[in-house]
């Protein structure tokens, strides 16, 4: 379960690289961050983010949670992205353009999978994760660097799977945020499963107030063949603002995927 120390000094340089180079950014010009906005208006942190490739695909699994995107998010999904050899480094990254707001946004992150058990079934993996935007116009403007570590537990069973993921952020500022998920899968059978979680993460706005958020999903998956299936799933969202009250939705969802 343990790294060799060759693997662990790869990490650590590789992740001092993706730091230094968001900090060229923050020690550039940039806007004072605005004020918090008022409770009832406040978007999540991760509005403008972009989630990065490898987790473009993961809609269409279950086990990984349909939320926007953050640094922190996105580590804690490639800390659960378990498909490699232990020990070996894999890497992602993004590159988005926004033209409506003249901005560019930019991440990457590295990861690994720590550990897995002999039968396959455990496994353990981390990952970080940074990125940052820059708005264009007479002066360029970056944004503070949003950095975020996660780590995810798998547990591949027989007809069941489980998949626990953690992760902490910075945005700048003095915002930080931490939470962590819990999903799973059943299969009842080669073409029927049943899939649900929960995600809670608490945000705290440089001390002037607190944010909490509880999401819960569940649903249903259909296989039609190896690669088409299509699944209906139902989400309950809600916001904890303090004194400022709060906020809950649900949505639904009809989907599917097919794999050329």
């Amino acid at each position: 379960m343990a790294l060799s120390s060759a693997v662990v000094v790869k990490m650590a340089l590789i992740v001092s690289l993706v730091a230094a180079c968001l900090a060229l950014g923050a020690a550039a010009p940039h806007a004072q961050p605005p004020a918090p906005p008022q409770a009832w208006s406040l978007p999540s942190p991760s509005e403008d983010a972009v989630a990065p490739a490898s987790t473009q695909d993961d809609y269409d699994e279950p086990l990984v949670r349909e939320r926007r995107q953050t640094a922190g998010r996105n580590a804690e999904n490639l800390g659960l992205r378990h498909d490699t050899a232990v020990g070996e480094l894999f890497r992602d990254g993004h590159v988005n353009v926004n033209e409506g707001t003249n901005s560019l946004h930019y991440g990457g992150g590295v990861g690994a999978v720590l550990g897995r058990s002999d039968d396959g079934r455990h496994s353990l993996g981390a990952a970080v994760y940074g990125q940052q935007s820059v708005v264009g116009g007479d002066t360029l403007s970056f944004s503070h660097p949003n950095l975020g570590i996660g780590a995810g537990y798998r547990y591949n069973g027989d007809k069941t799977s489980v998949a626990l993921g953690a992760h902490k952020q910075t945005f700048g500022g003095g915002v930080t945020e931490h939470g962590g998920s819990l999903n799973l899968e059943h299969r009842l059978d080669d073409r029927h499963s049943l899939f649900g979680g929960i995600s809670h993460s608490n945000t705290d706005y440089s001390g002037l107030f607190s944010r909490k958020d509880t999401t819960a999903n569940l649903g249903y998956k259909y296989n039609i063949n190896d690669n088409a299936h299509i699944s209906l799933s139902g989400t309950h969202s809600n916001s904890d603002f303090g004194p400022f009250g709060s906020r809950s939705g649900q949505t639904f969802r009809l989907g599917g995927g097919f794999k050329f």
